[in-house]
């Protein structure tokens, strides 16, 4: 009997959470996905150009370069984007492709989120599947809402370093073979 309360109680908890968390939402004008050749250095920069617009993302150029923003678009030679905080002059960043080294999705909020409410989960249920020992009679729910509390406190220390560990998703990776051929025609001129 013990063991099915333990589930039920994890069950709930499940339910809870995952009512709680945002729902994934659709690009604002998603676009069919077009055939490429796998291994087509331009299919991996159709991957910049699908992205939705003002989506964050993290530019890495092969100066060493590192910058925030919000993708506005992308042609063949160029990837544009918008200051990912407000700048007095309103300008946007502009990276020739063969300066772009590497281009992934800003996901520290989600990443946030998600070990904030995963550590939450974890008191909470810890706490509510605990033995029952002492002689106050306390109900589990309470001991599993005092252990949500004190995964909550853990979890906002936590996830903020550890959000910065977790990189996002990778769109655009410049190939070793790029990189070579991009330093021999920079040589030959």
């Amino acid at each position: 009997m013990a063991d099915m309360k333990h589930v039920c109680l994890t069950l709930i908890a499940l339910s809870c959470i995952s009512a709680a968390l945002p729902a994934q939402t659709l690009p604002d004008s998603p676009q069919p996905a077009a055939p490429q050749p796998l291994e087509s250095s331009s299919s991996h920069w159709n991957n910049v150009a699908g992205l939705p617009h003002d989506e964050e993302i993290v530019v890495k150029t092969t100066t060493g370069r590192t910058e925030k923003c919000l993708f506005s678009g992308a042609i063949d030679t160029t990837l544009f984007c918008g200051p990912y905080l407000s700048r007095g002059d309103g300008g946007e960043y502009q990276f020739p492709r063969n300066e772009v080294k590497q281009v992934r999705l800003n996901q520290q909020q989600r990443n946030q989120r998600i070990i904030f409410w995963s550590v939450t989960a974890a008191g909470f249920i810890a706490a509510a599947a605990s033995p029952n020992d002492n002689s106050s009679g306390t109900p589990r729910m309470l001991a599993g809402l005092a252990g949500g509390a004190a995964g909550a406190l853990v979890g906002a220390v936590v996830s903020f370093p550890a959000s910065f560990a977790v990189p996002g998703k990778l769109i655009y990776q410049r190939s070793a073979t790029q990189a070579t051929h991009h330093f021999l025609l920079r040589s030959a001129q």
